[in-house]
């Protein structure tokens, strides 16, 4: 049985548009596909499946702030711009990447802030991306 490989986030790398995004809590991601059940007359079993495109949404979670994604959430629709999270997975004590994923087409969805009894500020960016890669 194979060791299994532990990726910790004091060693993984998250940029957006290219820039490192500093005092990362977590990132979470899901992944669904548009489905449509097929129904025979009289059942109330099914019979099969019709399967769309995929969707996929996620949120950011930063220490304190980041300045880049804060002037995202306020441009006017006009100026609204696509931006691109990657996010390399590295374990702890090595050099070497386990995996790569990569949000294409992202767009916020909204912003939220917390501030708790230990005095650390967290702000949650809530995203929806076109598509999603893992290498």
């Amino acid at each position: 049985m194979s060791t299994p490989t532990l990726v910790t986030a004091s060693t993984s790398k998250i940029t957006i548009d290219g820039k490192d995004v500093p005092g990362v809590q977590s990132l979470e991601f899901e992944i669904s596909r548009n489905r449509q059940n097929i129904h025979s007359l009289n059942t109330d079993e099914r019979i099969g499946a019709y399967y769309g495109g995929m969707f996929v949404k996620g949120s950011l979670k930063v220490r304190s702030l980041f300045a880049d994604l804060d002037k995202k959430m306020y441009e006017t629709i006009a100026a609204l711009k696509h931006f691109q999270i990657v996010c390399e997975l590295h374990p702890q004590g090595a050099d070497s990447m386990v995996k790569k994923i990569t949000f294409d087409e992202c767009f916020l969805d909204s912003k939220s802030f917390g501030i708790d009894a230990t005095g650390v500020a967290v702000t949650t960016y809530n995203f929806t991306g076109t598509r999603i890669s893992e290498e």
